[in-house]
């Protein structure tokens, strides 16, 4: 939950718990959302916790501006929004680090993006 207080005025915005895809149509919880990828230029495909996945028209970038840094999401490299929900462990083989999570899926991080993961894991 989000709260802000400014100028003696008190508000509360709710960030919902779900992700609305397929226009407003549809709905999908954020804690069965694995991580969520792009797919063939302009499409992203939702990765679910099991073995669904749901093909979306909006890109990525649409995606982690709702996202990242709410609701555990965090861009981990290019092309690849994670849940932080579901990473087990971060290996550093020879300075090449990954994210391996409990599905048993193993991703390569950027040096860039995925410091910056480490360090937003660290600290929280």
């Amino acid at each position: 939950m989000k709260t802000t207080i400014s100028m003696n005025t008190f508000t509360k915005s709710i960030i919902p718990e779900k992700l609305i895809y397929n226009y407003g149509k549809k709905a999908v919880e954020f804690n069965n959302i694995k991580y969520i990828e792009s797919f063939a230029g302009n499409y992203s495909m939702i990765r679910l916790n099991g073995k669904g996945y749901i093909c979306s028209s909006f890109t990525l970038k649409h995606y982690t501006s709702k996202l990242e840094g709410r609701c555990n999401f965090f861009l981990a490299r290019k092309g690849l929004l994670l849940n932080l929900e579901f990473i087990q462990e971060i290996v550093d083989e020879k300075g090449v680090k990954s994210v391996r999570l409990s599905t048993g899926e193993v991703f390569k991080l950027s040096r860039r993006l995925g410091s910056r993961l480490i360090d937003y894991l660290n600290e929280n």
